[in-house]
């Protein structure tokens, strides 16, 4: 046997920088270097810069550095924990998820885990960037079924000192924006439309900086032209080590009447964070051509003829108090005793007064103070919530501590999972409250509201049109005016059959079938056996059974019914007094008793909480808010009951599916 000489071999090592590494943070990393400690993993927290200003982008940057020895012994990949940002918007994205980097310092190889986030300050001043921390297990033996015990390494702690926009040449009408390469778009620039269609125009942010809280930018809509905002689409991307991103903004509009629309430029004024001073972009003007309506409107079959107006059958018996009702109802005992008979009056128990300290009385409380705010801030979410209530003046950490504790009081009470914890959802709702109550300033707006129907089947802006009669411009095709006349009719005297039949001949004319369906209706259960209400009822039918059900009109009114049977109840109770006529005195009372149930039950179910959709495809919501899923889609002037009642939304059933709905996706009786 022949022995050879022993020959040692080394094999060094090469440092591992993946290209999946963000160009930005390996500019960070090589500036890094690995710890001098053998026998501990080491844990720094690096801030891209130390002093910004506001709006400026900050790369939060977290190296664990593991000696390979340790590193080695690890069997399962560490998790890092924060760091915790107080007073910044952050967004974080997905680093490697094993080894990053591997370097080498005298004889000693260490592994290097990263992660990495955006964060981008909303406050001046000093914010404070908590420590950042990796959580790891180490077997305590080296058998594969040993028990593992579990470390925790913490960095240090950072600050990062914010500068505020300089006032220097900061124009009077400037939001807070912030950016760079901003870029305003509007689409398209021209429309060709018809009076009743809606088209939909886009204007689009662009460019670098904190996407999410772009303010809006202000449109000043010309006179005649409605919009309707829709939804804000964000897209947020990091390329070359900046995030950029674009946020749109979309508005339906449509024409009251035709002709041309011109929308002047729309001007946003923000900080260059690049050029370090105030710049305004503008985007081309937009021009709206609305042509008068055609198309399918003028294939549809004319409504009858407008109804003469009248006086109001039977309407005194609406107005007769309850006292009446029940001095009527005792009638046949005062005649037979000559006495009087005191009723008993049911005793009726005081409204329960929800306990403010529930989340669910919370959650109405806080919805109401964010109306208030904000209109429509029940359907905004997340992102657009904040930019809102930012708009309306509350300071930025607020207005987001705002939307963030909304999501989390709506996980709790629509959520799977409920509240982690109540007690202290609670307090933090109640000091957000507090804060908010603080931050509004000048006048309240009035919670007051008109209970008359009409007011439903309004537009948004009701005028009365004071030159001509609303019969005079219905036949001119000045529709919107006749409309808005009719309306105002139908609001001063409710029990006129006329006013209803008109507004929906109207109604059905401009294409709103779900309104012409409902003032139909109105005018069927006022006049159920009129022809001409018969006739118009006809040419809008109910989509379903279900809606049938629900918008049902009884053949003979409740009026009629309670007239008769009151009649009936006062010629039983006279007959009474004569023994030999009380054989038909009993029927004629038990006749009243009937038509008075008939009557009762048919006034109840026309005072069912009843509203139909305004649209198609109108979503049941899971929960009341914008971006829930929606369990079914409804056609539109299907009928659904009102089952709940929250600030902003609707709860309703429709069949066998129930789902919340927004007011302005609904129309109540």
């Amino acid at each position: 046997m022949v022995e050879a000489p022993a020959v040692n071999v080394t094999v060094a090592p090469v440092a591992v920088e993946p290209a999946s590494l963000d160009p930005g943070v390996r500019r960070l990393l090589e500036r890094l270097e690995p710890p001098a400690t053998p026998d501990q993993v080491v844990v720094n927290l690096v801030p891209s810069q130390g002093a910004v200003v506001l709006g400026d982008q900050v790369d939060l940057v977290t190296v664990a550095w593991f000696p390979r020895e340790i590193r080695s012994r690890i069997r399962a990949v560490p998790v890092f924990e924060g760091p915790d940002v107080q007073g910044a918007w952050a967004y974080r994205h997905a680093g490697p998820a094993g080894v990053a980097l591997s370097r080498r310092v005298g004889n000693r190889l260490y592994d290097a885990f990263v992660q990495y986030e955006t964060v981008f300050p909303l406050q001046t001043g000093t914010v404070r960037v908590g420590r950042a921390g990796i959580a790891y297990s180490l077997p305590l033996t080296y058998s594969f079924l040993s028990r593992e015990l579990r470390h925790v390494v913490q960095s240090d702690s950072e600050l990062i000192e914010v500068a505020p926009y300089p006032e220097t040449g900061r124009p009077s009408g400037f939001t807070g924006a912030a950016g760079g390469d901003l870029m305003l778009r509007l689409r398209p620039t021209t429309h060709e439309m018809s009076v009743g269609d809606a088209r939909t125009v886009a204007v689009s942010l662009e460019g670098r900086g904190n996407v999410a809280l772009w303010p809006e930018p202000v449109v000043r809509w010309p006179a005649g032209l409605r919009a309707y905002p829709g939804e804000v689409q964000v897209s947020v991307a990091r390329e070359q080590g900046m995030v950029r991103g674009t946020k749109t903004f979309t508005y339906l509009l449509v024409a009251d009447s035709a002709g041309t629309y011109r929308v002047r430029p729309v001007v946003y004024g923000y900080y260059d964070l690049d050029a370090r001073r105030y710049v305004q972009l503008a985007a081309a003007p937009l021009e709206i051509v609305a042509r008068p309506g055609q198309g399918p409107a003028v294939l549809r079959v004319e409504p009858p003829p407008l109804m003469r107006t009248g006086q109001p059958r039977l309407g005194f018996v609406s107005r007769v108090p309850p006292a009446a009702w029940a001095a009527l109802g005792a009638l046949p005992i005062l005649l037979l005793t000559l006495g009087r008979v005191r009723l008993p009056t049911r005793r009726s128990r005081p409204p329960e007064r929800p306990d403010p300290g529930k989340l669910d009385s919370l959650d109405r409380r806080f919805r109401r103070e964010l109306e208030r705010l904000v209109p429509g801030a029940p359907w905004r979410d997340g992102d657009g919530l904040a930019d809102a209530l930012r708009a309306a003046g509350v300071e930025a950490p607020l207005a987001n501590h705002v939307s963030r504790v909304r999501d989390q009081l709506r996980q709790a009470l629509y959520g799977r999972g409920g509240a982690t914890d109540a007690d202290e959802l609670r307090a933090e709702v109640q000091e957000v409250l507090r804060a908010l109550l603080g931050e509004r300033s000048g006048a309240r707006r009035s919670g007051a509201f008109t209970r008359l129907s009409v007011v439903l089947l309004l537009l948004p802006a009701v005028t009365r049109a004071q030159d001509a009669s609303p019969e005079r411009l219905y036949d001119a095709g000045a529709l919107r005016a006749a409309a808005d006349s009719f309306a105002a009719r139908a609001a001063r005297d409710p029990h006129v059959t006329a006013h209803w039949y008109n507004l929906g001949n109207v109604w059905y004319r401009m294409g709103a079938d779900a309104r012409a369906e409902a003032a139909w209706l109105r005018a069927a259960r006022l006049e159920p056996r009129s022809p001409l209400v018969e006739r118009a009822s006809g040419l809008v039918p109910l989509p379903d059974a279900w809606s049938e059900r629900l918008l049902w009109v009884a053949p003979v009114t409740p009026n009629e019914a309670l007239a008769a049977a009151a009649g009936l109840w006062v010629l039983g109770s006279v007959l009474l007094l004569f023994r030999r006529w009380r054989p038909i005195a009993l029927g004629a009372i038990i006749a009243a008793l009937a038509a008075g149930g008939y009557g009762g039950s048919a006034l109840r179910r026309y005072g069912q909480p009843v509203a139909v959709t305004l649209a198609g495809e109108t979503p049941l919501r899971e929960a009341p808010y914008g971006s829930a899923s929606a369990s079914r889609r409804l056609r539109e002037g299907t009928a659904v009951r009102i089952e709940r009642v929250r600030p902003g939304w609707y709860l309703v059933a429709h069949g066998g599916t129930r789902g919340w709905v927004m007011p302005d996706e609904l129309l109540r009786f």
